[in-house]
């Protein structure tokens, strides 16, 4: 039996022992991209990296935070391009071993894209800037419900963003993976380049 994914850029990620080499901006990207949010019960389609971008934007508007920061913020959910994006009811019902599986693809990935150092430094707003894009995800795209998600008790949706706004939801899949990967190269480089000129070639290699 087969243990390995087969990406959309033709990488072979083994899921038990997986290789680092293997893990690429592109495939991210694109992965990303098609990967819908809340398994498909958004009112439109609304994928990982439109989600991602919208952490990415609060984190610059709300928090400020540095290149380094923001990068990690777009990075957040890079590990779901190889896991899938599992609902927290589901990863409370798989217990344990969900969590191992997913927080080793974290690692990786963070690793990879040198995203550790930030990911500790700033997590706590990166943190709430992803409660804020969800709170706002569930008041603009999902159905009503009356019912309180624990997560988000005492946080309100944005007021600044309109995710139903034609110009944004008429976007294709192909439109967001663009997008995520332009700022993910545009962060990357300006990361890199102050502290050593050479970093950024690496980074645009990787992809």
């Amino acid at each position: 039996m087969s243990n390995w994914i087969l990406t959309a850029h033709g990488c072979e990620v083994d899921m038990a022992y997986p290789r680092p080499p293997a893990i690429t901006l592109r495939d991210v990207a694109h992965h990303l991209s098609l990967i819908n949010r809340f398994t498909g019960a958004t009112c439109r389609p609304y994928s990982v990296a439109e989600h991602s971008l919208l952490v990415l934007e609060i984190l610059e508007r709300e928090f400020r935070l540095p290149v380094a920061g923001l990068l990690a913020g777009l990075m957040h959910d890079a590990h779901e391009a190889y896991t899938g994006d599992m609902h927290t009811p589901g990863k409370r019902q798989v217990g344990e071993g969900w969590h191992y599986f997913e927080k080793r693809f974290e690692r990786l990935v963070g690793n990879v894209f040198g995203l550790g150092v930030a990911q500790f430094d700033f997590g706590p707003q990166i943190k709430q800037a992803d409660l804020l894009a969800l709170a706002t995800e569930r008041a603009q795209l999902l159905p009503y419900s009356p019912s309180p998600w624990e997560a988000l008790i005492h946080v309100v949706p944005l007021g600044w963003v309109d995710l139903m706004e034609p110009g944004r939801a008429s976007l294709t899949w192909q439109d967001w993976r663009q997008a995520f990967t332009d700022r993910a190269e545009s962060l990357m480089f300006a990361r890199d380049l102050p502290s050593n000129g050479n970093c950024a070639a690496v980074a645009h290699h990787q992809v």
